[in-house]
């Protein structure tokens, strides 16, 4: 995870932030494992559902939930390491509108 400071201009702050897809997979890859422990699907033991069927029924949902984790620990390790404390809650905004799973995430 890479974060670079792109605005400096008084008590305003902007910071580019690069999640890489690789880590991305395997965070959500860790949450659909500990969700399918508990998961139960007709046709299927508990827990014994397949990994594929579970990332599409639930793939978008987590892969969200995912990536918003990730900004948050990276906004809070270099808030940490730099002493910075936001006035306000930080705005996050998706540099590119095209983004496709599988690539890395810039916001």
């Amino acid at each position: 995870m890479q974060v670079t400071e792109t605005l400096n201009d008084g008590l305003k702050r902007g910071y580019s932030i690069t999640v890489p897809a690789s880590e991305l997979e395997a965070k959500v890859a860790e949450k659909l494992d500990e969700a399918r422990k508990d998961f139960q699907m007709k046709g299927f033991r508990k827990g014994k559902a397949p990994a594929a069927l579970m990332k599409k029924m639930f793939g978008k949902s987590v892969l969200g939930e995912a990536m918003q984790e990730s900004i948050d620990a990276a906004m809070k390790a270099h808030f940490d390491e730099t002493g910075d404390r936001p006035a306000l809650q930080p705005e996050v905004k998706v540099t590119n509108p095209d983004w496709k799973e599988g690539e890395d995430v810039e916001v």
